[in-house]
């Protein structure tokens, strides 16, 4: 009877520890879930097992957790993400990547990476424009073949490819980026290799949001755009 029991105990172990390494091996994490979380439209656990494809719906007042070896990612209220073995593709809203696998993120036709493999970084998905804000390390932003850098407590904010090349003309550079740094320093060019350019506060804003009968322009590139503030 002993004999039988150390058995069934030693398949038991098997069958656990299997488990609990099946999302490694298959390029999985675990997903750990606050509040109202959905994978592939159906309501998660507070701890369940995700993998390469899957997507994440993190509604109001929730949030999620993605945890996989060297990687983490944290999605906010009201954000979509379909996740990857080494990357995760922001749908909506915002996540925050941290790394030291060197983990990826998408939101349209841009891609962040970590430029040493290790970095901390949100992107934000919203509407046509997509802001990356480097945390910590610095980051390689890249758009069709354009690429710039983004130092530690810089950001940028970037046109997605059918607002940027809405009304472009012919052969010429469809999107722009924006980047501000923490002393608050504005830039804005042509999103190329060649960098970004001085540019100032008004200037800039109203390259990028053409005035408007009865609105007031926002100040600050982290709200681009919306008609804010009393009428003038």
């Amino acid at each position: 009877m002993s004999h039988c029991r150390i058995i069934v105990l030693c398949l038991l172990l098997v069958v656990v520890f299997g488990a609990s390494l099946l999302p490694a091996q298959t390029g999985g994490a675990m997903l750990y879930a606050n509040g109202n979380v959905k994978v592939n439209g159906q309501a998660a656990g507070d701890s369940t097992s995700i993998f390469p494809g899957d997507k994440v719906d993190v509604t109001e007042s929730s949030s999620g957790s993605i945890n996989r070896s060297g990687s983490s990612v944290v999605v906010s209220p009201n954000s979509s993400i379909k996740y990857d073995s080494s990357s995760v593709e922001i749908m909506s809203g915002t996540a925050r990547v941290s790394t030291s696998k060197g983990m990826s993120a998408q939101a349209g036709q841009i891609t962040v990476a970590p430029k040493t493999g290790v970095a901390k970084f949100d992107v934000l998905k919203l509407d046509d424009k997509v802001t990356v804000t480097s945390r910590e390390g610095a980051l390689t932003v890249n758009e069709g073949g354009r690429t710039i850098t983004l130092t530690p407590g810089s950001s940028a904010t970037l046109l997605l490819t059918a607002a940027a090349n809405k009304g472009s003309a012919p052969g010429q550079v469809s999107s722009t980026a924006v980047a501000q740094n923490s002393a608050g320093l504005l830039s804005q060019a042509p999103f190329s290799s060649a960098g970004l350019s001085p540019s100032s506060d008004g200037r800039l804003l109203q390259s990028l949001c053409p005035p408007r009968p009865g609105c007031t322009h926002p100040t600050s590139v982290a709200a681009i755009c919306p008609c804010i503030g009393p009428s003038h």
